[in-house]
């Protein structure tokens, strides 16, 4: 997902930057002195003597605060029983505090005591305060559109132990030390709970034998040799894929059976990871399944350890494809071993692989040693365009096609373009300037006489390369086409649109202005192309980027539009969480919405948008709300929409949240009717795959 977003600077207008480091520089070296002069503030020498005084007082309060700190870690720890080295383990799945950074430099605090005073001194100004502020709060608003998808969840021990379903160990794989502190006794948790947590565990990738160990003995009647229940389905494939040998041989030792289970692809799990352990293992498992995929994976990905014991112990070899793949991937010592050992040779891929990817040493090898096949076409083709190129191709007097010079010119190989042009006869099409990746290759083959195609700017447009459409446009008569617009559009540049503009005898397309919507270009840009967008185009501006001004512009600027204004637009604004644009919708337009609104509010858990819609308009929403508000483990929405709505949900509320209060309130609130649940999906939900907390809901619902 692309998360970059340009940033535009308020005080001056004309700084744009796509980082925020950059842009808090340019406002502390720019900006703020700008501003200084402009308002009289030059005593900076005068701050800079006066907090100069202050540093060392704030150097001591900060290494106290800074011991306070390390002490209070040092009782979480002794609190919490966590030995260190497990902690190390799990690094990756709990968030602990950060490690407190070293003291500042005496240079590094003058600055940002001396800005940080300048600061103060220019804060009082309500013009700039309001500046500040309201970039402050779009920039928030920007970060949280942008990763409104992604899940980063922060956890930490606390929260770890309050997990339903022993989530500490089927989903954070604790360490002993840790769980035997807040582990129940296991007549308290379901058998099936229970088989399922330790089954989860085996395959955790921070899972230790030792804690294994502790948990079998918790729960004596754990047995994951029973393929009919799903959670030991996988079982054994999953502890391979994984590399946990210790564990994979604990568990065929007690339950030698679970070998039965995903043993067809087991021994090319581990190939793939590279874990000779593991192989070592399976192979001593009696019809253990193999075939030559292992030693061909496992020599594509240069696991040269494990393509010997493959080949010194096992009887199914390889195919071609083990030394094609290896030379393209530029693992030598696999290739030497195969074509001294193995009799199945290679192919023209061999050569031509390791030219594209630039292994010249498997070239030379190859040539040296065993080379009997001619490569094709593709090697110095490749090897051209991805700027591996070398003279040993072409002294060897090895093929090529037009391609080279094409696709050498499209990744902006320069030098390589001149050899071709000097010591080849093939040439090139006029895809080599079309798609010429810099302006030096565009002026050597102008030079050169070669010829473009109006998709020559056309391209140079969508790459946002000014200074070739400039080029072009100065030197050479083909043009562009309407599509020049809106690829300029789609690079964000506005003087490279204006420049396109002007020299085009092409009209501004409504594609044009959905391009430089969705690309969220400045509303100085979209006014400047004075056209009308589509209904998709201002659905983009609320949903990608929460444009209220350019909303606000099109009701200005089109008002009538019904190309422009429907009902999706209040029920996308909903959906995205843009309230402000939700109640611009609604005072000032008069298409509405649908049930939909409030519905998808719900789903994604926007409550705001959804009380401010139950408040304010008659659409209302349907049982939908309060399913997928429940499926998406909104509880508070649901709880809102119980209390204050008549829709009610249905069986989906339940089977689809994985969250106990969720479940738990609408059982206890009795909102579904226990016929409508009992004639539901409880009767092939056992069919489907497990639902995380299946156990727990059959047995409230059988309490009902």
């Amino acid at each position: 997902m692309d998360l970059t977003t340009t940033i535009k600077c308020k005080v001056c207008g004309s700084f744009e930057s796509t980082s925020f480091d950059a842009f808090r520089l340019h406002g502390i070296n720019h900006c703020i002195p700008l501003i200084e002069r402009y308002f009289g503030v030059d005593n900076n020498n005068q701050l800079q003597e006066e907090e100069e005084d202050k540093q060392q007082q704030q150097q001591q309060q900060q290494q106290q605060q800074q011991q306070q700190q390390q002490d209070i870690l040092k009782k979480r720890k002794r609190d919490h029983h966590v030995n260190h080295q497990h902690q190390h383990d799990t690094i990756n799945k709990m968030i602990v505090d950060p490690p407190h950074p070293p003291p500042p430099s005496p240079n590094s605090t003058t600055t940002t005591t001396t800005t940080t005073s300048l600061f103060k001194s220019l804060i009082g100004s309500t013009y700039i305060r309001h500046i500040i502020f309201k970039h402050a709060k779009e920039i928030n608003k920007i970060v949280k559109r942008k990763t409104r998808f992604i899940i980063n969840y922060q956890i930490y021990g606390k929260d770890i132990i309050k997990l339903p379903h022993l989530g500490m160990i089927s989903d954070y794989a604790m360490p002993w030390d840790f769980i035997k502190h807040y582990l129940p006794t296991k007549d308290n948790v379901l058998a099936k709970r229970r088989w399922y947590v330790i089954s989860r565990y085996c395959t955790h990738p921070n899972a230790t034998l030792d804690t294994l160990k502790h948990l079998l003995e918790w729960s004596p009647d754990y047995d994951p040799q029973n393929e009919l229940e799903e959670c030991h389905q996988y079982l054994f494939y999953n502890v391979v894929s994984r590399g946990h040998t210790d564990i994979l041989e604990l568990l065929l030792k007690r339950y030698p059976m679970i070998s039965m289970n995903g043993n067809s692809d087991a021994l090319y799990a581990a190939a793939f990871n590279g874990q000779l352990s593991t192989i070592q293992l399976l192979c001593s498992i009696k019809g253990i399944k193999s075939s030559t995929n292992e030693m061909d994976e496992a020599a594509e990905r240069g696991h040269y350890e494990i393509v010997k014991y493959l080949d010194q112990n096992r009887s199914e070899g390889c195919t071609s494809k083990a030394i094609d793949q290896a030379a393209a991937n530029g693992h030598l010592n696999v290739v030497k071993y195969l074509l001294n050992y193995r009799t199945e040779c290679c192919t023209t891929l061999s050569v031509d692989k390791a030219a594209e990817n630039g292994h010249l040493n498997i070239l030379e090898w190859l040539n040296q040693n065993r080379y009997d096949h001619q490569c094709t076409t593709l090697a110095m083709d490749k090897a051209a365009e991805n700027g591996h190129f070398d003279t040993f191709l072409d002294t060897r007097g090895e093929p090529c096609t037009t391609a080279a010079i094409d696709n050498a010119c499209l990744k902006g190989h320069l030098d390589i373009v001149k050899y071709l042009f000097q010591h080849r006869s093939e040439g090139g099409t006029i895809k080599a300037m079309d798609n010429a990746k810099s302006l030096e290759i565009v002026r050597f083959l102008h030079r050169a006489g070669a010829a473009c195609s109006t998709a020559a700017v056309d391209n140079a447009c969508l790459k946002g390369n000014l200074d070739i459409v400039k080029f072009l446009f100065e030197n050479r008569t083909e043009g562009g086409t309407q599509q020049a617009i809106i690829n300029a559009c789609k690079s964000g540049n506005f003087d490279l649109i204006k420049l396109v503009i002007s020299n085009s005898t092409e009209k501004c397309t409504t594609k044009a202005v959905d391009v430089a919507i969705k690309k969220n270009c400045s509303l100085e840009i979209i006014k400047y192309l004075d056209q009308e967008c589509s209904a998709h185009g201002l659905v983009n501006a609320i949903t990608k980027n929460g444009r209220l001004d350019v909303v606000q512009y099109f009701h200005q600027r089109y008002p009538s539009s019904t190309s422009i204004w429907t009902n999706d637009v209040l029920d996308e604004a909903a959906q995205s969480g843009e309230l402000d644009i939700v109640k611009f919708l609604h005072e000032n337009r008069t298409e509405g919405c649908g049930t939909l609104a409030m519905d998808n509010a719900a789903k994604c858990g926007y409550i705001d948008i959804v009380k401010f819609l139950h408040f304010n308009r008659t659409e209302g929403c349907s049982r939908w709300a309060m399913d997928r508000a429940a499926q998406n483990n909104h509880l508070e929405i649901v709880e809102f929409l119980h209390e204050n709505r008549t829709e009610g949900c249905s069986d989906l509320a339940l089977w689809g949240s994985n969250h106990p209060d969720i479940y738990n309130y609408i059982l206890s609130n009795k909102i579904i009717p226990i016929r409508e649940i009992k004639n539901g999906r409880i009767k092939t939900i056992q069919y489907e795959d497990e639902k995380e907390d299946y156990f727990e809901i059959i047995d409230l619902i059988n309490k009902y």
